[in-house]
């Protein structure tokens, strides 16, 4: 079975998020009003083939652990569905 996955990687609640802050004062002054916090991460697609989509949920996982999310300072959401090939 194939199925495409997406990841949402975040900075951690506390953490510093520099690129947010600079996207906030921006928007700002741009006269954009009512911002109260604003963070930037990152999305990662991918289509991976797995047994079942319990496989491929934990894959993923490994895979954020070891390579795209640094757990330390960003946290990550996966969605995974079936799809057809």
């Amino acid at each position: 079975m194939f199925f495409q996955a997406e990841v949402v990687i975040t900075p951690r609640e506390g953490v510093l998020d520099t690129q947010g802050k600079a996207v906030e004062k921006t928007l700002t002054h741009l006269g954009y009003k009512g911002l109260d916090e604003v963070r930037v991460g990152k999305i990662v697609k991918m289509k991976l083939e797995a047994e079942e989509e319990k496989e491929a949920q934990k894959t993923i996982e490994r895979m954020c652990s070891d390579l795209l999310c640094n757990d330390l300072i960003e946290t990550f959401k996966i969605s995974v569905r079936e799809i057809l090939q």
